[in-house]
């Protein structure tokens, strides 16, 4: 429960309260003593060498962790010499919308109309993979319908195209008869009534191939293999056989049907844990000719092979991006770079793995496309910015709140320094950061927005130990634990956040307020540009687990911090796509 009433609102008295406390001793492994300091609101303790630096003696657990050795860069060497790719972006309102943007994209001008459309609910996309490529020979296009209404844009979208054709993908139970109805105004309907996705693969299989040399497989668990296999296949305009995942053995009716075609040579996408060596060596003995297997260490790795195997090395002019997290944007992506005849790779959220970023920087890729909106895919993927760990401690993009504790727990920067500015206290923070934080207090100044000093910033495990533990045993865990972080899970042990507060004639003399002075009011809109972002915003505790704190920066950047401002992010939790972390 808040604190009684008083002048200033309770959150804002925290600071205030707890800072006029008894001193508490704590004492540290090997002999070492730590004194957390009374000190008057809003003051930085004063540097304590064996809880706050690294020159003090550690104990056996805390042994500095070096920062990792940057991997080389695979940038071939002539286009890290010359221009990027142009990088543009496909988005629309609505997963809907997007299908239909895609088919406007890969089919600008229908003419007369299209022989077919595929039509495939969005919560049913496992009925729709063998489509891609199916599209792509009859030069049709597939669009993602709700299963209990037409939108309105996928209509809108059925009439420009004006099939010949449309094939309704799924039982009733996948797209319901008053979607058949409203398509029907529009062009002949047929429906492949099975809920089965293996099923539903042949029939599209059969109706769309009467020959083919070469079929490609995937399973049918694995969303973003199926949608690699699936813009593979639909460029080599072959068919796409899915499997059940782990299956023993090649099911008769797909033997049948590949030697219905004619298919002398198969491609397996994924590993034996998705498609077993067992269904590779039916589709041996079955086929008679090569059958090969893309792998990969994960899904960018997997993807980036596949397109090996199809394109050689990096034949392609262009190239799509997807998030693989949205099933829905990767299977559009599939449409369309299956349809355009280009690869279709796989980004994070937030950034490019290697394998993604050493494809779309081949020297004859001119342009690449970038699926979704902001939800889909951060601006940092239209940078074509390199991926960087969210999990070791030291990253300057690693995530550390009560889900996600630092590894090793007693984790120590390996460059901290103190920050070379005026009422730094003799803080430290690790150097790309204490710059960054130099540079920003002569902006504040410079602005005339006024002088910001440095309550505290990084603190050692120990410091964060003492600190909670005081603070459990005065307020109560819940309290403790809206205020302060369990020691191995506070951003402050990276060495890449400080709390600051304003210097200087100003109503507020403690930093709980600094939102409520010119430093504070600066530092809220400029902060981003020498890369640090507000960690813990008012309204957001359910998502950080932290109280507002409008003191507390977070140096990740600039690159992430301009991308976090200009998506209007509020959490990096967020950000990165990751879980809420209330508690621990």
């Amino acid at each position: 429960m808040p604190p009684p009433p008083s002048p200033l609102p309770w959150w804002r008295r925290r600071r205030a309260q707890v800072a006029v406390a008894t001193a508490a001793v704590v004492a540290l492994s090997g002999g070492a003593v730590a004194l957390l300091q009374d000190r008057e609101p809003g003051r930085p303790l004063a540097a304590t060498p064996s809880a706050s630096s690294p020159s003090a003696s550690p104990s056996a657990t805390a042994t500095p962790t070096p920062s990792p050795t940057p991997a080389p860069s695979t940038v071939p060497e002539a286009r890290a010499k010359g221009t990027l790719p142009t990088v543009k972006r496909l988005r629309a309102d609505d997963r809907w919308a997007l299908s239909a943007t895609a088919s406007r994209a890969s089919t600008p001008r229908p003419g007369a109309g299209v022989p077919v459309v595929y039509l495939v609910a969005d919560d049913r996309l496992d009925l729709g993979w063998a489509a891609v490529p199916a599209a792509a020979a009859r030069g049709g296009s597939v669009l993602l319908t709700r299963g209990d209404r037409l939108p309105v844009t996928t209509k809108a979208e059925l009439e420009r195209l004006h099939p010949a054709e449309v094939v309704v993908l799924g039982g009733t139970r996948a797209v319901a008869d008053r979607v058949v109805t409203t398509v029907e105004r529009v062009a002949s309907v047929t429906r492949v009534d099975s809920d089965d996705p293996l099923a539903v693969a042949r029939a599209v299989n059969r109706a769309a191939f009467p020959t083919a040399t070469t079929a490609w497989v995937a399973s049918a668990g694995r969303a973003t293999d199926l949608a690699v296999a699936a813009a593979t296949a639909a460029s080599r305009r072959s068919p796409l056989v899915v499997v059940a995942e782990g299956a023993r053995s090649l099911p008769a009716a797909d033997a049948a049907l590949l030697g219905d075609l004619g298919v002398r040579d198969a491609t397996v996408v994924g590993g034996t844990k998705a498609v077993s060596s067992g269904v590779a060596d039916a589709l041996d003995r079955a086929l008679g000719g090569e059958v090969t297997r893309a792998e990969g260490a994960d899904r960018a790795a997997l993807a980036a092979r596949t397109h090996t195997m199809a394109w050689g090395r990096a034949t392609a002019a262009a190239a799509y991006v997807a998030n693989g997290d949205r099933v829905t944007d990767a299977f559009t992506g599939a449409v369309l770079a299956g349809r355009v005849g280009v690869p279709l790779y796989w980004s994070l959220v937030h950034c490019l793995p290697a394998a993604t970023r050493e494809g779309v920087l081949a020297d004859t890729v001119a342009r690449v496309t970038v699926l979704g909106g902001e939800g889909s895919v951060r601006s940092l993927v239209d940078d074509l910015t390199p991926c960087r760990s969210t999990e070791d401690p030291s990253s300057q993009w690693v995530l550390v709140n009560k889900r996600n504790g630092l590894s090793p727990r007693s984790f120590v920067p390996k460059d901290l320094k103190v920050v070379p500015m005026e009422h730094s206290g003799g803080h430290q923070l690790r150097a790309d950061a204490a710059d960054a934080l130099a540079a920003m207090a002569r902006g504040s100044r410079e602005a005339g927005a006024g002088t910001v000093g440095i309550d505290t910033a990084f603190r050692s495990y120990e410091t964060q130990d003492a600190l909670y533990t005081t603070w459990l045993a005065r307020r109560g865990r819940t309290w403790a634990d809206t205020w302060y972080l369990r020691p191995g899970f506070s951003e402050h042990q990276t060495g890449l956040t400080v709390d600051l507060l304003p210097i200087g004639r100003s109503s507020c003399t403690i930093n709980d307020c600094i939102d409520e002075t010119p430093q504070g009011a600066w530092l809220a809109r400029n902060a981003w540009r020498y890369g640090f972002i507000l960690r813990y915003e008012r309204g957001h505790t359910s998502t950080t687990g932290v109280g507002f704190e409008p003191w507390h920066f977070r140096y990740v950047g600039t690159d992430l911090a301009r991308a976090y401002r200009e998506g209007g992010w509020h959490t990096y939790e967020e950000f990165l796509g990751r879980p809420a972390a209330p508690t621990y």
